[in-house]
């Protein structure tokens, strides 16, 4: 039986065979309860190392609603400025078949463990947080390369973890963190020594 995951996948490869679609179109196809899927798929362009010009932004601040409304448990809401912004078929197709490609490597080891870190009130706010600082980051539109991919893989590994409430892809999501404020903190102090 395939994953909800693959199913979704393979009905925008179906819907993008036909031409580009519209944020609102994606969001009806991954459903009102794919929160961590939506994530998890719009994260997809942006793992590759050089920065995609006049998408990082709109994407980054998308995945920072979806948290919220994942957080509070309501379905994806789609601010009305972005519900006619289209995604080519191309990078459709591309970034579904990496996606099923990751989905099957990732599938073999993931399992139900640790669940408290999905559920636990005060970890739900930790992976709100989680979520919301690395989509924000991903939003800055830095012409650097990987300072789109270094935020987005945090965003990766806590939305695998919520989508199969699997508490160690959530903890590599923290640990990940680091990397991530480590890799921006030499971006500003390199930034600062470039000015003075």
């Amino acid at each position: 039986m395939k994953s909800r995951f693959i199913t979704a996948m393979d009905l925008l490869q179906a819907e993008a065979a036909k031409g580009d679609l519209t944020l609102r179109r994606i969001f009806q196809l991954l459903g009102e309860e794919g929160h961590a899927m939506l994530m998890l798929f719009l994260s997809l362009p942006f793992l590759q190392p050089i920065p995609i010009p006049g998408l990082s932004t709109p994407l980054g601040l998308l995945i920072a609603v979806v948290a919220v409304f994942l957080y509070r448990n309501k379905p994806p809401w789609l601010p009305q400025r972005f519900e006619n912004l289209k995604v080519s078929a191309e990078v459709l197709l591309k970034v579904s078949e990496i996606a099923e490609k990751i989905w099957g490597h990732a599938v073999k080891i993931i399992k139900q463990r640790l669940v408290f870190l999905h559920d636990h009130w005060f970890f739900r706010i930790l992976n709100l947080g989680v979520f919301v600082t690395n989509s924000l980051l991903l939003s800055l539109p830095l012409p650097i390369p990987f300072s789109n991919t270094v935020p987005v893989v945090g965003i990766i590994l806590c939305a695998i973890g919520h989508m199969e409430k699997d508490g160690v892809f959530i903890l590599f999501s923290y640990l990940w963190c680091l990397i991530v404020a480590s890799f921006f903190a030499t971006l500003t102090m390199g930034a600062v020594h470039f000015t003075l």
